[in-house]
Parts: C-alpha cells; sequence; structure tokens
C-alpha cells in the first residue's frame, strides 16, 4: 500500500532529524500519509505507534480510508489532552509539529497540554520533502488531469467569441471540466481579458473579449485530491504586431528552460533560464512571479521555481513552467506547461498548441 511506504519514510526522515515524532496537522499532508479524504483531522505519527485523530463526522468515514493508524474519535476539547497522554505512554522527550498548519492559539493550547510531559520542537516541511517526489500512482493520477486539462481546453476555445463576457468563458470552463470527469476545478479560473491581463492573479469578471486584444486563461482540474494548471493566451482576429512581439519572447523564455529541466539541475537556474531570456528584450520588470511551482495534492507546492528557491531537481518532480511578460494598460501573455522531471531531461505534460498562430481565436 502506498501509503504504508509513505509512513515508513517519514519514519526514517523523522529519525535522520533526530525527532521522535511528528504531530501532523497540515490536511494534504495527511491525506498523503494515510488516505483520508475528510477536512477536519489530525495525527501522530512514531514508531512505536500512528494515531488518527477526528471528530464524530468523520468516524465511519476514517475507518474506511485510513490506513497504517488507530483511528481515535475525539471531541475539540479533547484533542490536546489524548495527544498528551499517548505522548507520556511513549514516553516521549520532544514532539515535532508543523508550524504552517498550527495556528498561534492552538500551539500554545498544545503546549499547555505538554506541559510536564514533553517539548514541542517546529519540524519544517518533513512530509513536504516526501510529497516532491511522486511515485507511479501519483504520476499516473496527474497525467491524466494534465490530458483532461488539454480537452476541456480543446472544447471551450471553439466557442469563444468577440463581445462575450470573462465570465462566461469562466462559466464554459467549469461545465467542460465537470463534462470531462473533474470532481472540481483546483481554483477560480482566472480569464482575463484585454489589459486586464497585465494582473497576473486577476478575477474574471464583466470585461468583454475584444478583437485584437490579448485573452489570458488560467484553470485547472481536481480529480484524487490531486490537480492540474494550464494557462494559454489567446487573441481575438488577427494578430497585432505587439502582441506577436510579447508572445513570441515568452515562448522562447518557456522553451529555453524546458530544455534545462533534468535531475541534478537547480531549480534556481530554470527560473535564471527564462527570466534572462525575457531581460535581454528589455522586459525586466514585466516578469515579477516565480517561473513556477509544484503541483500535487495542492496547486501550489514544493519545489519552487524562483530566484529563492534552494532546491535540486530530482526525477518524479511534477511543476509548472510558466514565464509571462504583463505590460500595464495593454494585458499580458502567459504559457504554462506541467512538466515531469525526469533523469535526463523533463516530459511536459500538457499538450495544447501554443504556437503563435495556434493562438488566433
Amino acid at each position: 500500500m502506498a501509503q504504508n511506504k509513505r509512513l515508513k519514510n517519514l519514519l526514517a526522515l523523522l529519525e535522520s532529524h533526530g525527532l521522535e515524532s511528528l504531530f501532523v496537522t497540515s490536511i494534504p499532508n495527511i491525506r498523503y500519509l494515510t488516505g483520508f479524504t475528510g477536512s477536519s483531522a489530525s495525527c501522530l505519527v512514531s514508531p512505536a505507534g500512528c494515531l488518527f485523530f477526528t471528530d464524530f463526522r468523520y468516524r465511519l468515514q476514517a475507518r474506511g480510508e485510513v490506513q497504517g493508524f488507530d483511528v481515535v474519535t475525539v471531541g475539540a476539547r479533547e484533542l490536546f489532552p489524548r495527544l498528551a497522554a499517548r505522548a507520556r505512554g511513549l514516553r516521549l522527550t520532544k514532539l515535532g509539529f508543523e508550524p504552517a498548519s498550527l495556528s498561534y492559539g492552538s500551539y500554545r493550547e498544545l503546549k499547555r497540554a505538554l506541559s510536564g510531559v514533553c517539548r514541542l520542537s517546529p519540524a519544517r516541511a518533513m512530509v513536504e520533502r516526501l510529497r516532491m517526489l511522486k511515485d507511479k500512482e501519483e504520476i499516473a493520477l496527474i497525467r491524466r488531469l494534465a490530458r483532461m486539462s488539454d480537452d476541456v481546453l480543446s472544447a471551450c476555445r471553439g466557442q469563444i467569441r468577440a463581445g462575450m463576457t470573462e465570465r462566461e468563458v469562466e462559466t464554459r470552463l467549469e461545465y467542460r471540466a465537470r463534462a470531462a470527469g473533474a470532481e472540481a476545478l483546483a481554483f477560480r479560473p482566472i480569464v482575463a481579458s484585454g489589459s486586464s491581463a497585465a494582473m497576473p492573479h486577476y478575477r474574471s469578471g464583466r470585461g468583454r473579449l475584444r478583437r485584437g486584444k490579448p485573452l489570458l486563461i488560467d484553470f485547472g482540474l481536481e480529480a484524487g485530491g490531486y490537480n492540474s494548471d494550464l494557462t494559454r493566451t489567446f487573441q481575438l482576429g488577427k494578430l497585432t504586431k505587439r502582441y506577436r512581439e510579447i508572445y513570441g519572447i515568452v515562448l522562447e523564455a518557456q522553451q529555453l528552460a524546458l530544455k534545462e529541466i533534468k535531475a541534478g539541475v537547480a531549480a534556481s537556474s530554470i527560473d535564471a533560464c527564462a527570466r534572462e531570456c525575457i531581460a535581454s528584450r528589455g522586459f525586466t520588470r514585466s516578469f515579477g512571479h516565480g517561473l513556477g511551482h509544484g503541483l500535487g495534492l495542492e496547486v501550489h507546492e514544493a519545489p519552487r521555481l524562483n530566484r529563492e528557491s534552494r532546491e535540486t531537481l530530482e526525477a518524479g518532480m511534477v511543476f509548472t513552467v510558466e514565464p509571462g511578460i504583463y505590460i500595464p494598460g495593454w494585458g499580458g501573455v502567459r504559457i504554462e506547461d506541467m512538466a515531469l522531471v525526469e533523469a535526463g531531461g523533463c516530459r511536459v505534460l500538457t499538450s495544447s498548441a501554443k504556437g503563435i498562430e495556434d493562438s488566433v481565436l
């Protein structure tokens, strides 16, 4: 079972960092370790035994889904005392916790409950490190989502017409996503027309699609807990000179970056490759976000492809490659694909056409 192998890997990782146990509160991490698909849970991982805590609403669901853990049903006020009792029984001296997913208020309550039992120690990104490397089952699911995303975009682009509102396009994306078999959209789609495309995380509104103006569409699908992410930029009607120029630079930057991806390469160097291409054409300040982000149980997860990234690429990592140029008052162009790192290169999982002529609607 995948969960049993993941639990074994986590225990080995904890031992290498001198941790006796870990209190897991991140819902994506809990799903990764246990198979639980609900929204309220926490768990204790230790070599001497693993406990899964949830409330009454999920007790039957947890018993059917959770693997490798003893399921304990607790009320909100019982959780930390029960955890402390378990820690005392295991004679723990140090309990790791996830600082990114435990609120300050909960941390203080937990610290009080553990007073005289053991001390708390922040354990940053332990499970996230394991999640960076996808196994065969995860890769198969992500590849299916990538193909599904291509199909959804292909079906939608044939329906896009000048005069439609951004929200109308968004609605069509959602309908096609459901029809294709997605359980949900991974996030609210970005449908940005004209000058609105200069905002990388624009919220679609009542703006209307116009001929001769850029149209940026960014969406993702979710199924089985995993996510996809795909962006294409279009122009309705005859391509303008400026659009050709900007689109060509972004496409070149992405292609250069994709060629550099392989196991053993620094993630920051991939970002630098695309960034230098865009900067050399005079658009240094027009590309302000990172080149990409990991994909899996979360839409944005490790590894990160940006200037500050310290990760080295490894086979099995899946992330986006999405350079862009954004010009206030005109609009923007972003081209995003999903890539799987392999030993000698990368496999691009999304295959929607992206040549300059393919971007004409």
